[in-house]
């Protein structure tokens, strides 16, 4: 019988299940400094590594299969997990991995292969 309460008032636990990048993690493109050199501005290298997690973490959503719509807890969750140093998704961030998507997406001549 104390097996069966505790049981009852146990906490319920939620399962969601992630997908995995089923099609690796893609290769990172080099930092601001790197490809811009050293005279960049703050503002600028920003918009860089923005734009260049945005773009590996739009690649490998699109090579895993994932389409738009997509929820933000989703994308926060995909540059997470292609761990990319010093990484804080923001909703910037979140657009442009949806407009880097939905470039994908609307191009035929993209296609995944295995």
């Amino acid at each position: 019988m104390l097996r069966t309460l505790r049981r009852a008032f146990r906490l319920a636990r939620l399962r969601v299940p992630a997908r995995r990048f089923t099609a690796g993690i893609t290769a990172l493109p080099p930092t601001a400094r790197d490809a811009l050199g050293t005279d960049v501005t703050a503002s600028e290298a920003i918009a860089y590594n923005r734009g260049r997690v945005a773009t590996a973490t739009a690649v490998a959503l699109y090579r895993s299969g994932y389409t738009l719509p997509i929820p933000d807890d989703s994308l926060d969750d995909a540059v997470r997990a292609l761990d990319f140093p010093y990484s804080v998704p923001s909703p910037e961030t979140r657009a442009t991995i949806r407009a880097a998507l939905a470039v994908l997406e609307a191009d035929y001549t993209v296609t995944v292969t295995h």
